[in-house]
């Protein structure tokens, strides 16, 4: 590698860890207002001025989940626009996320209450740590821990509001979405698209976890949707278990 390639590899890692900071700092933002949410809106106490906020706080939440989704529908829309025309994706996808992400706060906080305001506080690191291993560690494994941490939150939806709810149903979506995505990366050796940003994954990458972290979390649901969402509880921690096996995993095949 000569002086230029080393430099242009330097200056690539360095963008990739500007953005991993952008979206740690956004975490952080969030999880700053999760605390507020959770004192004034969840815990609110009984007197005038409290009851005034916390009704204050549900009006904005509720504009900011219609608001987040008509935003994730026209940036998924133009997302597919922009690689119809085969232009750079990168800002629709980074604002489609974004949109999600509010919409799913905002959503689970007004529905779920006190329990789904406990579990974002875990989901926004969760969220972080995957921009992490995005931009600084294996695509391999981001994809693998992005389909078994959808499968987590599958199990918890199933816990809290049953198997048959729309929330469960989205989660097996999702994770056949993402399936059908990896099974299109393999027979397009790591191309999401024409073009060098479309190359998601490297062309030797291998798709054999990335497809059984499909099928275990699919496998999971299955299993509490069938059994009882009491089970779902157990299944959670083995599901916690099953990403730290591909943590150390995709650890040690980098060594």
């Amino acid at each position: 590698m000569d002086y230029n390639e080393r430099e242009a590899q330097r200056r690539q890692e360095d963008r990739d860890l500007n953005r991993a900071l952008i979206w740690i700092g956004a975490a952080i933002i969030l999880e700053f207002l999760l605390v507020l949410v959770n004192k004034y809106y969840i815990n609110f106490r009984t007197t005038e001025e409290s009851i005034n906020l916390a009704m204050a706080i549900s009006a904005a939440l509720n504009g900011l989940r219609w608001g987040s989704l008509v935003a994730l529908l026209a940036c998924g829309v133009w997302t597919a626009l922009r690689l119809k025309q085969g232009g750079q994706v990168g800002l629709p996808l980074t604002l489609t996320a974004v949109s999600a992400a509010l919409f799913l706060c905002a959503q689970i906080t007004l529905v779920f209450q006190e329990s789904g305001v406990r579990m974002l506080f875990w989901l926004v690191p969760a969220w972080a740590a995957l921009a992490l291993v995005y931009y600084l560690y294996q695509r391999e494994f981001f994809l693998s821990a992005l389909v078994s941490g959808v499968g987590v939150l599958g199990l918890w939806f199933i816990r809290h509001a049953g198997a048959s709810s729309l929330y469960a149903i989205g989660a097996v979506v999702v994770i056949l979405l993402l399936l059908g995505l990896i099974l299109w990366l393999k027979g397009h050796g790591g191309r999401l698209f024409a073009g060098e940003a479309g190359q998601l994954l490297p062309e030797e990458a291998g798709y054999p976890l990335m497809l059984l972290s499909c099928v275990v979390s699919l496998g999971a649901i299955a299993i509490a949707a069938f059994v009882g969402g009491a089970l779902s509880y157990y299944l959670l921690y083995a599901m916690v278990a099953w990403l730290f096996a591909l943590l150390v995993y995709y650890t040690v095949k980098m060594m």
